[in-house]
């Protein structure tokens, strides 16, 4: 099972964009990064506080868009395997989610979030 986010073009690369899915049981909180022609997903929760990681609207990487940056306490993460490499969570690493391309559309797969 999957759910259509948007075109690929929507994002601009690089850059960042947020949604929110309501599931049965929760709401789901995520972004999507596009960085190099790439596309990467995760919760939009700092393993630290546990915290929305965006500073503003879609806004999730930092100044040189080279690393993800939590508003809270400016820790960063990897774009494209999510982990702390500086901050109070270093070692940590945020909860990636799985995305599908096809037709220029981009899709996150459902089957693989937790509820």
């Amino acid at each position: 099972m999957r759910h259509k986010l948007c075109h690929i073009n929507d994002i601009s690369d690089p850059g960042s964009r947020e949604f929110s899915l309501q599931l049965a049981n929760c709401a789901l909180d995520f972004f999507v990064v596009h960085k190099d022609g790439q596309f990467f997903a995760y919760k939009n929760s700092c393993p630290h506080t546990g915290a929305s990681l965006n500073w503003q609207e879609n806004q999730f990487l930092d100044m040189d868009n080279a690393f993800i940056q939590c508003s809270v306490h400016n820790a960063l993460f990897e774009v494209d395997s999510g982990y702390c490499i500086a901050g109070p969570c270093s070692g940590s690493s945020m909860e990636e989610l799985t995305l599908i391309i096809e037709n220029n559309e981009l899709y996150l797969k459902l089957s693989d979030v937790a509820s």
